[in-house]
């Protein structure tokens, strides 16, 4: 039966339908990127695989809803924030920034989004032993699976399977939570409009990456957030660089601070938090509750299989199988760290582990990130705080992009470089920048990381002047001069 034949037989809405293929090597729960590259490497090996994906399209939530429509607007914004510093570069300008057409912005959003699905979707249809399924799957048990479909119900066998379905955002149990005009980190993405002010709940990377993106677009923005501080884990002395620019960029940035309700006053939001005792009201036209993401459990029929599961995610041995056999979980579902790349790492490696070419599975030790605010704030291997706390004896060799000749030339001289070394061999185990363009530095620091380079081999490698890149070699040279290396 060819691969996109029709159905075998028709029945009424919610009845099962059966076909002649309705057996596969592989089931793939999830179209994002913990499922779909290992589809495709599963597909391209000959492997018959069904990629089952919920969504309106292959991409998951980084797509849709995430990584990619968020830095589509922070394009957006940084360029009006970059024509407000024209007169810097002797541009001269009238000193406005520009109007922004929020409906151009969502239109090219949109046709971003559009094409790279379709790119996703067009490659997977030229593979003839992968079949893609838009509807929501749940497990009948070790080795089945219903997906409900607009045509139906249809229940398919299975040797393996990998569980890939993301992530949801956390929703606080703050009273008002629910009202209008108040949004979660996916409904903020499709906003329609650019409010006057807004107020997020939450200082981790999606609230400090959007409070400052709306910023620059020129709304009144805050952060509230629980902890003493913003970004926590992220490197503690990076992330109090940014909490001062933020600040003087006019965000107010509020931490250790408690929410105890939001309610609607006057057309808006007010928003009361407990800060040092005293109850204090923040006014906004939206309040965007951003405080973190959950993985998507619900619905997935775990318990029809031996899967184990808690709020953390599903559970996995070393190689990312459940406590059934056979069943594997990737990306967010199997938590924390939840970074599309990281989903990305982890599908390919159980991708080679079911064809039987053991490969390496991702170590968190040797992740990286970035966090798109401004200037970005990228970060590869362990902070020093982590290191410490693993036992390791580590120093941290540092660099002021205010010296910096590309920095100076860019205008971006606020920023550091951190290196954070073990003492007794100089290995670097981590890599934390803050500087504009930090998101094309952690090409080299996760090679720096995963390979355990020492500093004076950074120290024999030629950087291109005038580039961000040059700090590497700089602040190795200053530590090695200064024999504060351990």
């Amino acid at each position: 039966m060819p691969r996109h034949a029709p159905f075998h037989a028709f029945r009424q809405k919610g009845e099962i339908i059966m076909t002649q293929s309705d057996s596969f090597d592989v089931l793939v729960i999830g179209g994002g990127p913990g499922g779909t590259p290992a589809a495709f490497a599963l597909a391209m090996a000959g492997k018959k695989v069904l990629l089952a994906e919920a969504g309106k399209g292959l991409g998951g939530t980084c797509l849709f809803e995430g990584c990619i429509p968020s830095k589509i607007y922070r394009e957006t914004a940084a360029r009006r924030h970059e024509a407000a510093r024209n007169p810097g570069f002797g541009l001269e300008t009238d000193g406005q920034p520009p109007e922004v057409n929020w409906q151009k912005v969502i239109a090219r959003r949109d046709k971003i989004l559009q094409m790279r699905s379709q790119g996703a979707l067009m490659r997977a249809r030229a593979m003839p032993t992968l079949e893609v399924v838009f509807g929501k799957a749940r497990l009948d048990g070790p080795r089945k699976a219903v997906i409900e479909t607009a045509q139906g119900a249809r229940e398919i066998t299975f040797g393996k399977a990998i569980l890939a379905t993301g992530s949801a955002p956390n929703h606080l149990p703050i009273p008002g939570a629910d009202l209008p005009g108040v949004l979660d980190s996916n409904s903020l993405i499709h906003i329609d409009h650019i409010p006057r002010s807004l107020t997020f709940i939450g200082g981790g990377p999606i609230g400090v990456e959007m409070a400052q993106i709306f910023s620059m677009l020129g709304a009144k923005t805050t952060i509230l957030e629980a902890a003493p501080r913003i970004l926590n884990p992220v490197d503690a002395t990076l992330a109090a660089l940014l909490t001062d620019q933020l600040r003087q960029d006019g965000i107010d940035v509020r931490t250790g601070v408690r929410v105890q309700g939001i309610r609607r006053e006057n057309g808006g939001l007010v928003t009361t938090i407990e800060e040092n005792g005293d109850a204090v009201e923040i006014a906004s036209e939206t309040v965007a509750i951003v405080a973190g993401r959950h993985p998507a459990i619900d619905g997935l029929g775990l318990e029809t299989t031996a899967v184990q599961h808690d709020r953390h995610g599903v559970k996995t041995d070393a190689f990312l199988e459940t406590d059934e056999p056979g069943i594997y979980a990737t990306g967010d579902l199997a938590g924390a760290p939840m970074f599309a790349h990281w989903a990305t790492a982890q599908a390919r490696a159980v991708a080679m582990h079911i064809l039987g070419r053991p490969a390496p599975y991702p170590r968190p030790e040797h992740n990286t990130a970035v966090i798109f605010s401004w200037p970005e704030l990228g970060m590869a291997g362990l902070t020093e705080e982590a290191a410490r706390e693993r036992g390791m004896d580590v120093a941290v060799a540092e660099y002021d992009y205010k010296i910096d000749a590309r920095a100076q030339i860019s205008h971006d001289g606020l920023g550091r470089l951190r290196l954070v070394y073990r003492t007794d061999d100089k290995v670097v185990v981590g890599v934390h920048a803050l500087v504009e363009g930090a998101a094309e530095l952690m090409g080299e620091a996760a090679l720096i990381v995963k390979n355990g380079l020492t500093l004076p081999q950074l120290a024999m490698a030629i950087h291109p002047h005038p580039t961000l890149a040059e700090a590497f070699g700089l602040a190795v040279a200053q530590a090695l001069a200064s024999g504060k290396t351990g």
